[in-house]
């Protein structure tokens, strides 16, 4: 079996649980926004401070996976934005395909990454988060302030301040200054924030899979397609090929075609409600990418491994 298909299957069995606690009734809709602000405010910080502040970065050479990583989200921005007059669709329309191609579920990847790589693949995939959570949210923001329909236009002091509060980013920054400085390394303090974080992963999959919206599905299909294609099957070739000629190769090359190979994040709806997108078809996108990519993510990285 391939090794990303059997790590596969764990993660999306939680995602299926999720679905089905909610379809249940079992855990009411109402229930599932307060366990997701929990995993991704309190949870997820801990465990990115906890996998940064222990790593020996002496022994990891990550910096040009990070920077063909960044340069890939880049890329693809930059493509769906020259492609916007061959799609020929509605402005809201556009910024949930811009927000689709370049949106990624780092979470959902960092659980991949580690039960396929290890500690090495735990940690570079949270510094990649960390470079580019802001790289995303900017480009994000800024088709949505230009090609968005809410009257309401972002103020550019909130959305540095959102992007600078980032829980995630404070998680990473703090585990390394940790890591420098050598603090909390074992303890009471060390084992708690582990504890917290183990909690994490598991308790992001099954909001994932609460968040699911098959009826969403049926949300302007050709735009969906669009959507769908340019993130599991061109994002995955152009950070492979960013990564390939920066010299990245092995677990870091499959790592960053991970990275770029992976679903849309919940995150991009909240946005598209806020800022004027089209809600619907960045549901659909979310749903789409998540179900699909059980099926593009070990494809994508058999075709890196066989590369590099």
């Amino acid at each position: 079996m391939n090794p990303i298909f059997g790590a596969l299957l764990p993660i999306f069995a939680v995602i299926g649980v999720g679905w089905g606690l909610r379809r249940s009734g079992l855990m009411p809709a109402e229930q599932w926004p307060a366990i997701s602000r929990l995993a991704y405010v309190g949870l997820s910080p801990a465990l990115l401070f906890s996998v940064i502040s222990r790593a020996d970065f002496d022994a990891i050479t990550v910096a040009p996976a990070v920077a063909a990583a960044a340069l890939g989200f880049i890329a693809m921005g930059a493509l769906a934005i020259a492609l916007k007059p061959l799609i020929n669709t509605d402005g809201p329309a556009f910024t949930s395909i811009f927000q689709g191609s370049v949106r990624w579920n780092g979470l959902v990847i960092l659980a991949l990454a580690t039960l396929s790589y290890g500690l090495s693949g735990e940690v570079l995939v949270s510094l990649i988060m960390v470079v580019t959570i802001p790289i995303v949210n900017v480009m994000a923001v800024t088709v949505l302030t230009i090609w968005g329909t809410s009257e309401k236009k972002p103020d550019v002091g909130a959305v540095l301040w959102r992007i600078i509060s980032n829980p995630l980013i404070l998680g990473c920054l703090a585990g390394g200054v940790a890591n420098v400085f050598g603090w909390f390394q074992s303890g009471p303090i060390a084992d708690v924030l582990a504890l917290m974080g183990r909690a994490a992963l598991p308790l992001i999959l099954l909001a994932v899979g609460a968040a699911l919206d098959f009826s969403a599905l049926n949300a302007r299909r050709h735009l969906l397609a669009i959507s769908v294609t340019m993130k599991l099957i061109v994002a995955p070739f152009v950070f492979g090929a960013v990564a390939y000629a920066f010299g990245v190769r092995g677990d870091e090359l499959a790592i960053v075609v991970l990275v770029g190979a992976s679903p849309g994040a919940a995150s991009a709806y909240v946005l598209a409600q806020q800022l004027g997108g089209d809600r619907r078809l960045t549901a659909g996108d979310v749903t789409a990418s998540t179900l699909l990519s059980m099926i593009t993510l070990p494809l994508a990285v058999w075709v890196a491994t066989q590369i590099g």
